[in-house]
């Protein structure tokens, strides 16, 4: 997921007037894969590796993760959620989990009565192109920080720019990472590095919603991935049509919950748009603090006044805390490990329990869901 804050809006080109494209089979998908109830986790890999650089500790069973709090099954629901201190110093336990199976083409829908927010969280809900990354591609259906909103974005290695014109087309998407891509729009390059202006490409309705909000708001979100194009939807759960409850779904008709478009074959400056995502596997997990959300930890409201005392100057100057100062700064791992002076990676570790970070993140960090589906 990409660690950069989300850029304040810019505004969109009009909505096209032109035809919209046909769907495959008449829009309509057959059941191809399920996970719910008791055995949800089972065609799941639980991922361990961090690629965040935070201060998170991600569990490698089911098992594990159960034993130790994280996860819950009944027939249902499924939960996912911030779990106790870890063992290892500055970290936290948590999950990571990834499908064990691939697809090229799809509709998949996560159904869910509440997402993770609260502060040093980064909750993600994304898909992984099998290979090198970006080449293979990586679309984050649902993914924040802190008190911050959520976006979908996608990434890729590969030279591709959505038309400004054909991505409006339902309704206005003005990219969310132009501001961090130096005011370009709807440019999917992606390469992270201190000098790059290329965070990948994030047509996104407006306003962007943060965590706490989409928790309030129970529902299905879904991908719909074709030959031509990717969608993304969120039905409310008040809305969810009957070809949904049916398994035969039909996303041609579901273009009012549309909230983000990627029109890769209408899009001359995306050339073999069917080659710009690999297959892909769905990613769903909650770390903590890291190359996003430690970096961004001043840039929060809320969050700024729950740690030890956030010093500004030290973090734009990068200046060392010594710990009788108890202050902290936004670190940026990528650039330096000073977990200790994290303001973040303190908070979430609250070794002392001076922050209420355990029923802070036991509150509101968690995931509690009914199934996930993918049709093709």
């Amino acid at each position: 997921p990409a660690p950069a804050p989300a850029p304040p809006p810019v505004r969109a080109p009009p909505p096209s007037q032109a035809p919209a494209p046909v769907p495959p089979n008449g829009g309509e998908y057959a059941l191809d894969w399920r996970a719910e109830g008791t055995t949800f986790f089972d065609d799941f890999n639980f991922i361990t590796h961090d690629s965040n650089h935070g201060a998170s500790h991600f569990l490698g069973s089911f098992e594990e993760a159960r034993d130790a709090g994280v996860v819950e099954v009944d027939s249902a629901h499924v939960v996912l959620r911030a779990g106790p201190k870890s063992d290892t110093r500055f970290k936290r336990k948590s999950a990571k989990i990834g499908t064990k199976k691939n697809w090229k083409h799809f509709l998949a829908m996560l159904r869910y009565s509440h997402v993770p927010h609260g502060c040093g969280v980064w909750p993600a809900f994304y898909t992984l192109g099998a290979g090198q990354w970006p080449m293979a591609g990586e679309m984050d259906i649902l993914e924040y920080v802190h008190d911050m909103g959520s976006m979908t974005s996608f990434h890729t290695g590969r030279q591709c720019k959505l038309d400004s014109v054909e991505v409006n087309r339902y309704k206005p998407m003005p990219d969310a990472n132009a501001g961090g891509n130096a005011g370009e729009q709807y440019n999917c390059y992606t390469e992270y590095c201190d000098t790059c202006h290329s965070l990948g490409c994030a047509p996104n309705v407006q306003p962007l919603l943060t965590g706490q909000e989409w928790a309030n708001r129970p529902g299905v979100i879904a991908m719909e991935r074709t030959a031509e194009f990717a969608k993304i939807f969120f039905i409310p759960d008040g809305e969810i049509p009957q070809d949904v409850w049916e398994d035969t779904p039909r996303p041609s008709g579901w273009d009012k919950w549309l909230i983000a478009y990627y029109p890769f074959a209408a899009s001359p400056g995306c050339p073999n748009p069917d080659d710009i995502m690999a297959e892909q596997h769905f990613i769903l997990g909650i770390a903590f603090c890291g190359d996003w959300a430690s970096k961004v930890w001043g840039l929060s409201g809320r969050c700024v006044g729950m740690g030890p005392t956030f010093n500004a100057t030290a973090t734009d100057y990068k200046l060392p805390i010594a710990p009788e100062q108890q202050q902290c700064r936004s670190v940026d791992p990528l650039a330096e490990h000073a977990p200790a002076e994290d303001c973040c990676t303190q908070f979430v570790a609250d070794e002392n329990g001076a922050f209420g970070a355990d029923e802070h993140l036991r509150q509101s960090a968690f995931f509690d869901m009914s199934w996930f589906k993918v049709y093709t």
